[in-house]
């Protein structure tokens, strides 16, 4: 049997609540020694009082909230949770006030804001638990915000190649903040549709058939139409459980983008089956 050193067993024992509760902490933790460059006065602040102090009355995102606190309440972070959603929400919410006080006033940069070891430890830890969840941000600048977002990547790679809006929706749909959001994510599904409804009427080849599969489901699977009741009413789709169909709309949304990649690698394809061909060719 190979042993492990020590890297690897520290490297391998993870404990999620457990390091959760260190980013809590260290986020906390009045670390900061603010010196007033008008009277050299030295204050200790956390990331949440820098924030109040200088930054939220000019943040587009603090929806009429007055301090922290309150953007606490509202999104209801206390407590240690152990649901997963609760604890991305929490992350979410660290590092936006993070990024909004780099940005702003070069917290980690600026001299008035003395950095210590603490902080980098924050930022390292955040990074670490990002990567056992799975999660990276994604950054909407002209918009203040950052969202946390599972890594998929063919959710990414369609979202490269699509307008800003189809974009958002396609990323979005992932969000934490979505499960069990049934009329939600069906609004989502229309975005991205509507933007590659070109694609879906002009097929693709070997992919045809993968592309009528996802018009057949927007037009009969309670997306485009009303299909639980009225003229276009399903009995199958009116019996399902919301947990069902959203379990329904996850697999569209995975297809879809599957479909859009498709098309838009038929280029790339044909290339290289022809650059392929004149290998051969050469030999």
């Amino acid at each position: 049997m190979i042993r492990k050193n020590i890297f690897e067993i520290l490297a391998s024992e993870y404990d999620l609540n457990a390091e959760m509760k260190k980013i809590i902490k260290l986020f906390a933790l009045p670390m900061f020694t603010y010196v007033n460059p008008m009277n050299f006065h030295q204050g200790q602040l956390n990331i949440e009082g820098i924030v109040d102090t200088f930054l939220l009355h000019g943040w587009k995102q603090r929806n009429g909230c007055l301090n922290c606190a309150e953007i606490r309440k509202k999104l209801k972070i206390g407590k240690l949770s152990d649901q997963q959603d609760d604890l991305i929400l929490t992350l979410e919410y660290f590092i936006n006030l993070i990024r909004l006080a780099q940005n702003k006033v070069g917290l980690g940069q600026n001299m008035n804001f003395q950095c210590p070891k603490e902080y980098i430890m924050l930022l390292q830890n955040l990074n670490l638990i990002l990567e056992h969840l799975n999660y990276k941000e994604y950054c909407i600048e002209d918009e203040e915000k950052i969202l946390l977002i599972p890594k998929d990547p063919a959710a990414f790679a369609v979202a490269e190649i699509s307008s800003k809006d189809t974009a958002m929706a396609i990323l979005k749909y992932h969000h934490a903040s979505l499960k069990g959001q049934l009329e939600e994510k069906r609004k989502l599904l229309l975005t991205i549709a509507k933007e590659y409804e070109p694609l879906l009427d002009k097929g693709n080849d070997d992919f045809d058939s993968y592309l009528k599969t996802v018009r057949g489901m927007l037009n009969n699977a309670h997306i485009r139409h009303n299909n639980k009741e009225g003229k276009d009413k399903n009995e199958i789709i009116a019996k399902m459980s919301d947990d069902e169909l959203e379990n329904l709309y996850d697999e569209i949304y995975q297809l879809l983008l599957f479909c859009v990649l498709a098309k838009d690698n038929k280029e790339r394809k044909n290339k290289m089956a022809e650059f392929l061909k004149e290998l051969k060719e050469k030999k």
